[in-house]
């Protein structure tokens, strides 16, 4: 039997009603003597409940506890509103209900309370908004923590009063305005999280006056301008988060130089101009700088060296040109190297990807992230003295020529291997067998000719094998139908002869499969019921093209992009809430499971019967908006045509969202 979770109700007055009782009995009075009771209530000053399963609401009747001074309910199961009566409680301190299921609007006239020093309400759906004189009675507050809520309106403007703040975290909820200047008085500020709201305006340049801060989040709001550059005096600073904003004008070069920072992202803005990495830069303690889907241009100078305990570095979708420095051999903390989508090449004059010599010193590396760009060079076949840690290597969309270098099979925790989209010619070298973890291969639209290597059959973790559009020959080796966790399969455009091997058909988890524009010679005799097999010369068979999961365009393609994942992703929301999979026998012909669902007046009669099971204290109306809520995203998700279905910034938006609605109405821990 489930265990009843208990009612803080039920709990306090247990507690007050036991020590009232061991009170009395220990004293002369009657039990019709009040004294006691009393007594106790005015006892009380410490309340330490977290980390329970409490359900219920906050009691009001802890509004009749004068001398409390510390409440701590956070991490439960509570749900209701924040009584008003908690503002009885003169003599509260410390105040701490997050991470729970409460909701309603934060009484305003807890700020009354004088003596609050922390407020943490993080993780609750609390709504309504901060009265603009929020400090004007609550001097002596130190953190306020009310990030993953509701709340909207403007920042309090005259938060400057509040002269002891060390906190504020007013983070994911739904601010609008502008960013209070009066911040930047706060001189003992250490933590500002402003992060995911509606903010506008620009960066005040009176919060360079915050010596002592340590953190600085606004991203992911509407922030415009440009970045100060003057009067900038963050000495304490150790994490800079600004991306996916507005921003716009250069990096300021005194950003790099506060020796401090260990944390810079400026990603998602519309900065524009050089790298901030002149010579002098003095960064010793940078290990994160992310700069990507910006502007920037030019080339990435020698200088990113100075900062030495670099390990992740993200400059992907700008306009950055030349070549990379070898300088960054000099990285030995280097992790994560992302420079994807630039317009960088190769050494003047040199025929190799000569960059790759250098990182072998980086023995920590772990993923190289160099496609879309314009290396007209070829693979070197020291490639294989890269660090041994390497599990992603992404060069696709180059140009990129000469063969696929023996030395490659060295890299033997390589995961994902993408050489797709280049000038590759040659052969399938053996040792790619090696590979033993291997998850992701993909070598399409090359030149790339001769047999398919069996050794590629030795590699038992791939799921995913894309060849197509090359100029391989010879038949398909019967022990490709031993790659028990094969999902992809896309050999289509080559020039593949004999028989389809019958082995092929046994991979039980294979979800798309495409061999058409071969030569293969005789009939096809297995159940091709949503496979996509075309012979150039003889069987001329070809149906839907896809299964289950995988987007209808990589049937034709056979590239994986975002568009096509957040085709997955809603399939499997489907999946989730209907319990049927794509690939179940009542989906025939044209009728998928999209097309079923989306043909339904009433798609609710889709949703699984063990979903719709009422518990106590859950809202009927509140739990069928969150499923149909979900079953929207998944048909939005799952369109037949990628531009038709949403980026993934505005998924994960629509799932926070069913997510705060969840926890406003299921009971669950967080």
């Amino acid at each position: 039997m489930p265990i009843e979770r208990p009612s803080i109700h039920l709990l306090l007055a247990f507690l007050l009603v036991h020590s009232c009782v061991l009170q009395l009995s220990q004293s002369a009075s009657n039990f019709t003597d009040q004294s006691a009771l009393i007594s106790f209530r005015s006892k009380i000053n410490n309340t330490h409940l977290a980390g329970n399963e409490f359900n219920g609401s906050i009691p009001k009747s802890l509004g009749m506890l004068p001398m409390l001074r510390y409440l701590e309910l956070s991490r439960n199961r509570l749900t209701g509103a924040i009584p008003w009566s908690l503002s009885n409680v003169s003599s509260l301190e410390f105040l701490s209900l997050e991470s729970n299921l409460l909701t309603g609007p934060f009484p305003h006239v807890i700020f009354n309370i004088s003596s609050l020093t922390k407020i943490l309400l993080t993780s609750n759906d609390i709504s309504g908004t901060l009265p603009m004189e929020l400090c004007t009675h609550c001097p002596n507050l130190q953190e306020l923590y009310l990030s993953e809520n509701s709340l909207g309106g403007q920042l309090p403007s005259q938060i400057h009063y509040c002269r002891n703040l060390v906190a504020i975290s007013l983070s994911y909820n739904k601010f609008v305005g502008s960013i209070t200047k009066g911040i930047g008085s706060l001189e003992n500020l250490e933590l500002l999280y402003l992060g995911g709201n509606h903010l506008s305006g620009n960066i005040p340049p009176s919060l360079g006056n915050l010596s002592r801060l340590q953190e600085f989040y606004i991203e992911d709001n509407n922030i415009k301008g440009s970045i100060p550059s003057d009067s900038w005096h963050f000495t304490n600073l150790y994490i800079l988060n600004f991306e996916l904003n507005d921003l716009t004008g250069t990096i300021p070069n005194n950003i790099l130089n506060i020796s401090s920072l260990q944390e810079i992202s400026l990603e998602g803005n519309s900065l524009y101009g050089n790298l901030p990495l002149d010579t002098g830069l003095s960064c010793p303690n940078l290990e994160i700088l992310y700069l990507g889907d910006n502007k920037l241009s030019g080339h990435i100078q020698s200088d990113i060296s100075n900062c030495s305990n670099l390990a992740l570095v993200d400059f992907p979708t700008n306009l950055l040109s030349g070549p990379i420095p070898r300088s960054f051999g000099n990285l030995k903390y280097l992790r994560s190297l992302n420079l994807n989508t630039n317009q960088l090449t190769g050494e003047p004059g040199e025929q190799e990807m000569t960059f790759l010599s250098s990182l072998s010193n980086c023995t920590f590396l772990e993923e190289l992230v160099i496609f879309d760009n314009s290396f007209n060079t070829t693979i070197p076949d020291y490639i294989g003295n890269l660090s041994i840690s390497l599990n992603t290597f992404l060069a696709d969309s180059n140009q990129i020529k000469g063969q696929i270098p023996m030395g490659i099979g060295s890299l033997k925790n390589l995961i994902f291997l993408d050489l797709s989209c280049n000038n590759l010619t040659g052969n399938i070298p053996s040792t790619l067998g090696g590979f033993q973890g291997l998850q992701r291969l993909h070598l399409s639209e090359n030149n790339i000719g001769g047999n398919i290597p069996e050794e590629l059959c030795q590699l038992r973790n791939l799921g995913e094998l894309f060849l197509s559009h090359n100029k391989i020959s010879g038949s398909i080796p019967n022990c490709i139908g031993n790659l028990s966790r094969l999902q992809r399969l896309n050999l289509s455009y080559n020039e593949l002869t004999l028989s389809i091997p019958l082995k092929l058909w046994s991979l039980q988890n294979l979800l798309f499969l495409d061999l058409s524009s071969n030569y293969f010679g005789e009939s096809l005799s297995p159940n091709m019921r949503e496979l996509d097999v075309e012979n150039k010369d003889a069987t001329h068979t070809k149906t839907i093209g896809t299964i289950g999961y995988v987007a209808p365009e990589y049937g034709s393609e056979g590239r994986v992009s975002t568009k096509g994942d957040i085709y997955s992703y809603g399939i499997i929301l489907l999946e989730m809430i209907t319990r049927k999979k794509p690939t179940d026998e009542i989906f025939v012909g044209e009728l998928g499971m999209r097309q079923w669902i989306a043909s339904l007046h009433d798609q609710m009669e889709v949703v699984d019967d063990g979903l719709l099971i009422i518990e106590d204290g859950r809202d009927v109306t509140a739990l069928q908006t969150i499923l149909s809520s979900i079953l929207e995203l998944g048909l939005r998700c799952s369109e037949e045509l990628p531009n038709g279905r949403p980026d993934i910034k505005d998924v994960v938006a629509k799932v926070n969202k069913i997510k705060l609605t969840l926890l406003g109405n299921r009971n669950r821990g967080v």
